[in-house]
């Protein structure tokens, strides 16, 4: 079988790309970035290497090794000749003149992103939770598209599906390095005073408001890329429109390369399907992330619990009784729990596991010498008459009556919102499935609850029916294929399928 000429071409182009950052390997890789910084600053301008030598002198650059940088810049294409001699009056005019270089297009774009990698490599970046809205709106103008059968302009639908690429690849470039370095925070033991204050007020908070956002907005987009994705093959015959289709159109893919658009292949919006959309054993990626999230954000709550317990001396044994409990409850016969006690803590079967021993509150140890020991606090009734007995009045009740009255007003205010929750509840039930508004998020709180202990109770595969009763509501469900009922709030919609769901008022028992 003969090579693959293809994977031959692959390989150069990774060898001419890796090349391109030979110049970060070395020890004068501080001399080969100054000298780039005056190229890209000057927008692909010509230079000599007196010029350059001249322009490099401030950081420290010995004059005498320029041409030798310059030259292996070329070599590993950041920098090329230029092919511009101009008017020359003599020959040494002509090769002063064709000594000239300037940067590359590739050389141009590799500092550019190595520049953003240094600049922010000690940083953590913010993660802007609005670009999901963003790409919330970009998708429910593409989903309108396909479920209109594609009558718009195609060019409404190129902009947001293109629109919908961009944000979403600058989103999770934020946030996968966002998360990247939450999980090198949660392995820092050298944090000081003003640190600490900085991950227990600021970057916790910061994370959970976060996590909350993206997942107010991860799961519409979801619902989203359900519809799309059935009709993903004529969006990608539409947004093939670029320079990339053009050229496989006219047979010239093989010699001339081309970036393709995201988007213009049935894979990107796979791949985009994947960050918010679960498949059979495979979580969506979103989740992913907010799990290791939430796993680091307690790895910072538990140090954080261990820095504020270097100054005393202690340390936690959480996760030592935590265990021992666990052996506690799995105990199979109070034998074995007497056993697992002694052996814990040197507690006999005779002893009381819990109780505070008599010396309890001393705080000299008990290996402590008397003489060497503060003196021993004693009451007054020990010290003067020698025994312990109470004297003295009781203590009066205390007077709860503002507790009472506080008690009283909050059931009154429970019983006036219940009211009014069961009242929006049953004007709800009372339009047509076309004309419900919204429900509140209370009333949507209780009427979800109210399905959900019907469905508990008698429904889907016993009966054709259950109901629930909370109050003066009595929710009845009835099985119908092929209907739904619809129950939309501010925070989401519920649809429950091949169900209709009535509420109805009931008296009082």
């Amino acid at each position: 079988m003969s090579p693959d000429p293809g994977a031959h071409v692959d390989e150069e182009v990774a060898a001419t790309a890796r090349a391109l950052f030979r110049y970060l390997g070395g020890d004068e890789w501080r001399e080969y970035r100054a000298i780039l910084a005056v190229f890209a600053g000057t927008f692909f301008a010509e230079f000599t290497p007196e010029e350059i030598a001249t322009a490099v002198a401030g950081a420290g650059v010995d004059p005498a090794v320029v041409p030798d940088r310059l030259e292996r810049l070329r070599q590993w294409g950041n920098l090329t000749v230029s092919s511009s001699v101009g008017n020359p009056t003599s020959l040494d005019d002509y090769y002063r003149r064709r000594n000239r270089y300037l940067i590359t297009r590739p050389g141009q774009e590799v500092y550019e992103a190595v520049e953003r990698l240094l600049a922010g490599a000690a940083e953590i970046g913010d993660v802007q939770a609005g670009r999901l809205r963003e790409l919330l709106r970009a998708l429910a103008t593409v989903a309108d598209d396909a479920g209109s059968g594609f009558v718009r302009p195609p060019e409404r639908l190129v902009d947001a599906a293109r629109t919908a690429f961009d944000v979403h690849e600058r989103f999770t470039t934020e946030l996968t390095q966002f998360f990247a370095e939450l999980n090198q925070w949660q392995s820092r033991y050298d944090l000081d005073a003003d640190e600490v204050q900085f991950l227990a007020g600021v970057l916790v908070d910061y994370v959970g408001e976060q996590l909350t956002e993206i997942e107010r907005t991860a799961r519409p987009i979801g619902r989203l890329l359900e519809r799309v994705l059935p009709v993903v093959d004529p969006i990608v015959d539409i947004m093939r429109t670029g320079l990339a289709s053009r050229v496989d159109a006219a047979g010239l893919a093989d010699r001339v390369a081309v970036r393709q658009q995201p988007g213009t292949r049935a894979e990107d919006w796979e791949h985009l399907a994947m960050w918010f959309v679960a498949a059979p054993g495979r979580p969506a990626r979103l989740d992913q992330l907010t799990r290791q999230a939430l796993a680091a954000v307690r790895t910072l709550t538990a140090n954080l619990t261990r820095l504020s317990r270097v100054g005393l001396g202690a340390t936690s044994r959480r996760a030592d009784l935590v265990r021992l409990a666990g052996y506690f409850d799995r105990a199979g016969s109070a034998a074995e729990a007497h056993q697992l006690a002694t052996a814990a803590f040197g507690l006999g079967s005779w002893r009381h596991l819990g109780m505070l021993a008599t010396d309890g509150d001393d705080p000299v140890a008990t290996t402590r010498s008397w003489a060497d020991a503060p003196r021993a606090r004693v009451p007054v009734s020990m010290r003067q008459r020698g025994d312990t007995t109470q004297r003295g009045r009781a203590s009066p009740i205390r007077d709860r009556s503002a507790e009472r009255e506080l008690l009283r007003r909050r059931r009154e205010r429970e019983r006036a919102d219940s009211g009014r929750i069961a009242e929006e509840i049953l004007a709800w039930a009372a339009t047509t499935p076309e004309e419900r508004p919204w429900l509140t998020m209370p009333a949507f709180v209780t009427l979800r609850d109210l399905v959900g202990q019907a469905t508990a109770l008698d429904l889907v595969g016993a009966t054709a029916s259950a109901s629930a009763r909370n109050g003066i509501l009595r929710c009845h469900l009835a099985r119908a294929p092929g209907r739904s009922t619809v129950v939309e709030c501010p925070e989401g919609r519920l649809v429950l399928y091949d169900l209709v769901v009535s509420v109805h008022r009931v008296a009082q028992s």
